[in-house]
């Protein structure tokens, strides 16, 4: 009876250390396969091509000597880890201004140059999810049930707004268009903003805030996102909000993003201190709440509605 079980057991050993053997090897393999490993590989090759080791020796010497790496930035102050620089090798490198992507430096280098990638990362301003080393997984395009992807082209500046109050002190040229339909379209008559506006609908003093997971998506055409949710329910809020009493006159894409833009940049969110924009001596900011005559914006916003 001994014998049997210590046969079973050792059977079981056995199938168990294959198993660990099988288990390592994959481990092994995918970890070879890493999507970012080609990136930084090519990345290196290119730049030993652009550098000489006759002018800087050091630096060649370490540029050859680079090993595939998983890269990330880490921001105490908000809590991100951004892992984007793992196949975005050259966002800072001038020598890859003209580069393809993933490789091609920061398209706004004076932009760069006030945020710089190690001092604020990338999710703060592009959205996505900073932990992943995937083109998928970072959220690049919508990824269904999650509802943080990158932030649209069309949408870019409302992350500037988080930020930055003064829009016109940083050529936000969005942000004042979308805080300029807002006041066309009366829509302070039903929403608060800072306290200015009326209280029939939502306050929206802080909707750059609100958690994703609070909405309702389950009438969108697209991805499951706030941004998305905020371009359709403007395009038919009464297809994404049946009870929603608000009405809206037909836009342009540029005008809903436009106006989407300012929506997203509505936040009440505290900085540290290193990270809170200046302010021109004497700014005030602009009120929502007067009433401007809508041929006034109506005819401007049909010349703009092209722009990009």
């Amino acid at each position: 009876m001994e014998k049997a079980v210590l046969r079973k057991l050792t059977v079981l050993c056995i199938i168990c250390g294959l198993a660990g053997i099988a288990l390592v090897g994959t481990m092994v393999i995918r970890d070879d396969n890493r999507e970012w490993k080609p990136y930084q590989a090519d990345y290196k090759e290119q730049l030993l091509k652009k550098i000489s080791r006759d002018r800087n020796p050091a630096f060649y010497e370490r540029v050859a000597g680079m090993q595939p790496e998983v890269r990330q930035v880490v921001i105490d102050e908000w809590g991100a880890v951004d892992r984007c620089v793992s196949c975005h090798v050259g966002i800072e490198d001038p020598l890859f201004a003209d580069a393809r992507q993933p490789f091609t430096k920061h398209p706004n280098p004076e932009l760069l140059k006030n945020h710089p990638v190690e001092k604020y990362g990338c999710t703060i301003c592009h959205g996505g999810q900073g932990l992943s080393t995937t083109f998928a997984g970072a959220a690049h395009k919508s990824i269904a049930h999650w509802p943080v992807p990158m932030v649209s082209k069309g949408l870019m500046q409302s992350r500037c707004g988080v930020c930055h109050k003064d829009f016109e002190a940083i050529g936000a040229d969005r942000l004042i268009k979308g805080r300029e339909i807002f006041k066309e379209m009366h829509c302070a008559g039903c929403h608060q903003i800072e306290r200015q506006g009326g209280a029939v609908g939502p306050d929206l003093s802080a909707f750059a805030d609100k958690d994703p997971g609070s909405f309702t998506y389950a009438n969108l055409e697209g991805g499951h996102s706030k941004q998305n949710w905020v371009i359709e329910h403007f395009k038919n809020p009464k297809k994404v909000s049946p009870s929603s009493p608000m009405h809206l006159p037909a836009m342009s894409d540029y005008q809903i993003e436009c106006l989407a833009s300012y929506v997203l940049s509505l936040s009440q969110r505290d900085f540290p201190r290193q990270y809170t924009p200046k302010l021109r001596a004497g700014f005030v900011p602009p009120r929502v709440d007067v009433t401007v005559p809508e041929l006034e914006l109506s005819s401007d916003a049909e010349n703009n509605q092209g722009s990009e």
